[in-house]
C-alpha cells in the first residue's frame, strides 16, 4: 500500500484523490518503517491532511508531534557538537539526521531520526572523541570490529532513551570496497557560519543514501522514500553520470545498482524523470525484510563488486577474528580460551539457523 501512496504523492498529476488506499494497512506500514513524519510533512505540503480519514490524520499527528520534540532535542545536541568541533578545528560532515531533514525535506522535523551521525577523518578520531566526551557522551557502546564507526551515548539529553552519537570514518566496511573517502571530503562545501563544518551537495548526498540503503539491503520503505524524495524534488542537482563513475571507482557500483533497482523497480516512471546511465538490475537481488540470515548473506554478497570482496567477507563470516567472535556472542561472559569461544559461537549460530533467525 505504501508504494501506490508514494506514487500518488510524488508522481501522479491527480495526487491521492483518485487513488484507492487502505489507510489502516498504510498506517501499519508507516509505523513499521518509521516514516510517519515524512508522510505528515508531505501531506501538509500538498494541503491534503484534511482529505485523509480522521483516524489516519490523528495517528500521523501524534507521530509528527513526537518526532518534532525528539528532533528538536537532537538538532540542539547536533549544533552543540558541531560548535565544539568548530572550536577545536576538527573538520566534520553531519550525516543524515536533522541536517538532512532541513536541507532536503524542508524542516528539521520532516524526517524522523534517533541519533547523530558525524563523518570525521581517521586522523581526527581521537580529537573528535574528546569533543564528544566533553559534550556529555560518556558511555561507549560495545564496538563491532566490522563497523566503520564508534558509538557513544548521552543519558541526560532530555529524551526518554539515551541519545547515541556515531563517529564515522567511512561509508563502507573495510574489505568490501576500495572506497576512498578523500572524494567525500573533496565534494563537500563549507556550511554557512562555520569554517570546519562541511556538507554535501545533492549528488553526493544521493550517492551516500544509496550506499546506506544498500547496506541495509533496502529492507524498509524509509530507504525508498529518502531516495524517491531526493530524486523527484532535487533531481536537477543530482548528477547520475558522476555517481556511476564514482561508484565504479570506489568499488561500490553494485550497491548503487541494488538501491536503484529497488527504487526504479517500484517506480518505473522515474526512467523518464531521471534517466540512468546504466541498467538498474541485479541477479539474485530481491529486498526482503523477513528473510533469514542465509538469504541476507547471499544478498550482501550480491551487492559486492568483486569476488575478492565476497570471498573475504565469507571467510570473515565463517572464521571471524577473535574480536568479532567475542562481539557476536549473545550470552554474557566471553570464554577465555579460543576453542571454547568458537564452540559457543558456532553453537549459537546453529541454534539461530534452526530457529530461522
Amino acid at each position: 500500500m505504501m508504494i501506490p501512496f508514494l506514487r500518488a504523492l510524488y508522481l501522479s498529476e491527480h495526487g491521492i484523490g483518485e487513488t484507492k488506499i487502505d489507510y489502516a494497512q498504510l498506517l501499519q506500514e508507516i509505523e513499521s518503517s518509521s516514516t510517519g513524519a515524512q508522510i505528515y510533512a508531505l501531506l501538509k505540503e500538498a494541503e491534503r491532511l484534511r482529505s485523509v480519514p480522521a483516524f489516519f490524520f490523528a495517528a500521523l499527528s501524534r507521530i509528527y508531534q513526537a518526532c518534532f520534540m525528539q528532533n528538536m532535542v537532537i538538532r540542539h545536541e547536533t549544533e552543540l557538537l558541531l560548535r565544539k568541533f568548530e572550536a577545536n578545528g576538527i573538520p566534520v560532515i553531519p550525516l543524515k539526521g536533522t541536517m538532512l531533514a532541513e536541507r532536503y525535506f524542508g524542516h528539521f522535523a520532516a524526517r524522523g531520526t534517533s541519533d547523530i551521525d558525524l563523518l570525521v577523518a581517521p586522523e581526527h578520531i581521537q580529537a573528535a572523541l574528546a569533543c564528544v566526551a566533553n559534550a556529555g557522551y560518556c558511555t561507549p557502546l560495545k564496538e563491532n570490529p566490522e563497523h566503520y564507526h564508534l558509538e557513544w551515548t548521552k543519558t541526560s539529553s532530555g529524551l526518554p532513551e539515551p541519545l547515541p552519537v556515531e563517529l564515522h570514518w567511512s561509508l563502507a566496511p573495510s574489505g568490501t570496497s576500495r572506497m576512498d573517502m578523500r572524494t567525500a571530503w573533496e565534494n563537500s562545501i563549507r556550511l554557512d557560519g562555520y569554517d570546519n563544518v562541511r556538507v554535501w551537495n545533492a549528488t553526493y548526498t544521493f550517492y551516500a543514501l544509496c550506499l546506506h540503503g544498500a547496506s541495509h539491503l533496502m529492507d524498509s520503505a524509509k530507504y525508498i522514500l529518502d531516495l524517491l524524495h531526493l530524486l523527484v524534488r532535487h533531481r536537477e542537482g543530482i548528477d547520475m553520470e558522476w555517481i556511476w563513475n564514482q561508484a565504479r571507482s570506489d568499488g561500490t557500483s553494485r550497491r548503487v545498482v541494488a538501491a536503484l533497482a529497488c527504487l526504479y523497480g517500484h517506480f518505473p516512471e522515474l526512467r523518464s524523470v531521471k534517466p540512468l546511465p546504466f541498467e538498474p538490475r541485479l541477479r539474485f537481488w530481491k529486498p526482503d525484510a523477513e528473510s533469514g540470515s542465509i538469504r541476507r548473506t547471499i544478498r550482501k554478497l550480491t551487492v559486492m563488486d568483486s569476488w575478492r570482496y565476497r570471498l573475504g567477507y565469507l571467510f570473515r563470516t565463517v572464521i571471524p577474528s577473535e574480536a568479532l567472535a567475542r562481539y557476536s556472542l549473545d550470552d554474557a561472559g566471553s570464554p577465555r580460551s579460543l576453542p571454547a569461544l568458537y564452540y559457543r559461537l558456532y553453537k549459537q549460530r546453529l541454534r539461530k539457523l534452526i530457529r530461522g533467525a
